[in-house]
């Protein structure tokens, strides 16, 4: 318990709010202050009239839809959790405590305020916890909202982070009935779920009988807009847990200014008998793990506040269970999360397959805060602090740097051009890596130089590319306006261009779709960077990681061939890829 200086064993909040509400303490005749709740001093029939919820109203400067609305999220709440006392009393000090306290000073929604039991806590205690506003705000710091489709739609995930499935899939939106048959005949039981979507809502295991018209249910499906999945089969140290449910694993990762991963808190996730989903919203219990040892610290916790140190349904045991392969797995979040630098705070759903294998589920932009701190009843705000402050700093920086780039740079084609001799030096050394068998070049980003034409073998078609029509024959396109050439060539030289696409993963899976054979690359990763201040005074758009260039491009069926770096600057590296 954690109620402060309070002889009525009242936490100072719900203490505070039976003053509000006019209330008059009886004497004290408990003889300890442990805990207790507001019924056991004024019965169970407080009512929150009128009067009061005016004045409630008046605190917050609230409409009277605004408090109803809250009222009754609040109230549903109350009443689904097992270990309270449910009467009118407690709910309406309770809400009065969270309206005052809670949802005004720490942004606390109606979850967080039982979920971690806020009606036990003091202030202090309570200002420790990361609350749905603090959420809200690490998504804001952190996420860029341009890419956050990547996450929300579940099929782009899978396409982005193919390497980690390690399971069959189909997007029914763009498969045909011939593809989704030939699926359900390797998988007749299978996994679907929506294109989008959280908490579970619309799982479903789906088994197809051999008289069943697949034609139907693949239309059904599809009208949808299903994703199908391979049954992940656990390893079976998880499956002793819940064998009906693939039992997952949550993994908060934060990757800060420096691009180092910090894998900030690990959670368990165990489902029930004749579920399909393991989560708290399915009904699941949730655990601590701690993040260096991946062993379970914690007892369960469920989605009504019941807690067991015993799986109920199978009777194992949760606190000192050890995760199988948890430094592979960490391994593979900072991977991962090194793919994506657009977005530094992710919730990865992972499981782990009876082969070993680390498996993604899912990845989340804007992770719950409950499995993080409800298990252990603990706050971790500050494992954020330092960090969220560091990459707000340096947020704020670069958006005075970007505004200095904008009034002082004198554009893009000029700067492309700020030593041209050394820029066709380079685009020399890249052509000499052209194949042999190249029989058309596509130059993306040629600028207002003809010297790639100029040296191109005379049997090779050339096809210079810009966003201005610098000279005869260019092929003008704005990258930054989602648009490429609708033509094939045989190889694409993109010299230098990358960092000035702002959607930079449509621009390299356009790009490896339009090549047939090679892709020549000059460009400087922001983790090969020897001089920040080069970057700053150019206007580039983008910070990718040499990680995330190698995964998106061998997502996308190219692998890499060769790297030469620059022998002036080694930050600049020629890629050289080809296609698998």
């Amino acid at each position: 318990m954690d109620t402060g200086k309070n002889i009525y064993g009242l936490s100072e909040g719900v203490f505070k709010a039976c003053q509000f509400l006019g209330l008059k303490f009886p004497p004290v005749t408990f003889g300890d202050a442990s805990q207790h709740n507001p019924s056991d001093y004024f019965g169970e029939n407080i009512e929150l009239d009128s009067a009061r919820r005016a004045k409630l109203r008046s605190e917050r400067n609230w409409t009277s839809k605004k408090l109803e609305d809250v009222y009754k999220t609040f109230s549903e709440k109350f009443a689904s959790q097992k270990p309270l006392k449910q009467n009118k009393t407690d709910l309406n000090i309770y809400f009065c405590d969270h309206v005052l306290f809670d949802a005004k000073q720490n942004g606390a929604s109606s979850s967080d305020y039982f979920d971690f039991e806020f009606y036990t806590k003091s202030f202090a205690t309570r200002k420790e916890f990361r609350t749905q506003r603090h959420r809200n705000l690490t998504r804001i710091i952190c996420n860029d909202p341009c890419d956050k489709n990547l996450l929300n739609n579940k099929g782009e995930t899978n396409e982005f982070f193919a390497e980690f499935l390690h399971r069959d899939w189909l997007k029914l939106r763009s498969c045909t009935l011939d593809d989704f048959k030939i699926f359900v005949d390797k998988h007749p039981r299978f996994f679907s779920k929506p294109f989008s979507g959280s908490f579970g809502i619309g799982a479903q295991i789906i088994s197809v009988n051999p008289d069943d018209n697949l034609e139907n249910i693949f239309n059904e499906l599809k009208s949808k807009n299903r994703i199908i999945e391979e049954v992940v089969t656990q390893h079976e140290s998880l499956q002793a847990f819940c064998p009906d449910t693939v039992n997952t694993i949550r993994v908060n990762s934060f990757l800060d200014v420096h691009n180092v991963v910090h894998i900030l808190t690990t959670g368990g996730r165990f489902g029930r008998v004749g579920k399909v989903v393991d989560n708290f919203h399915g009904g699941g219990f949730s655990v601590i793990i701690d993040p260096k040892t991946g062993i379970i610290t914690s007892d369960g916790i469920n989605r009504v506040h019941e807690r067991a140190q015993k799986h109920p349904d199978t009777g194992k045991i949760f606190k000192g269970f050890q995760y199988p392969y948890w430094e592979k797995l960490c391994a593979t979040v900072t991977k991962m999360a090194k793919m994506i630098p657009q977005m530094r705070h992710i919730g990865w759903d992972i499981a782990i397959n009876n082969a070993g294998e680390i498996v993604l589920i899912e990845a989340n932009g804007n992770p719950d805060v409950d499995v993080q701190q409800a298990p252990h009843d603990t706050g971790i705000l500050y494992l954020y602090t330092s960090l969220l402050a560091e990459l707000q700093n340096y947020n704020e920086e670069q958006m005075r740097l970007i505004g200095w780039r904008v009034n002082n740079l004198r554009g893009f084609d000029s700067a492309y051009n700020d030593n041209p001799s050394r820029h066709e030096s380079r685009l020399q050394y890249a052509m000499i890596k052209l194949i042999p068998d190249c029989a058309s070049l596509m130059d993306l980003g040629c600028r207002n130089s003809k010297f790639v034409q100029s040296i191109c073998p005379a049997n090779v078609k050339y096809f210079p590319v810009d966003f201005k029509k610098h000279f005869d024959g260019v092929i003008v396109c704005d990258f930054n306006a989602g648009e490429f050439p609708n033509i094939k060539a045989d190889t694409i030289l993109c010299a230098l261009t990358a960092e000035y696409v702002e959607q930079l993963p449509q621009f390299l899976t356009s790009m490896c779709s339009a090549a047939q054979k090679q892709i020549l690359m000059w460009c400087r990763p922001v983790d090969k960077e020897n001089n920040a201040g080069y970057r700053w005074k150019n206007p580039f758009l983008n910070d990718f990681t040499e990680d995330f260039l190698i995964s998106t491009m061998t997502q996308n069926n190219f692998q890499l061939n060769a790297q030469y770096p620059d022998s002036k600057n080694p930050a600049l590296i020629l890629y050289d890829f080809r296609r698998l």
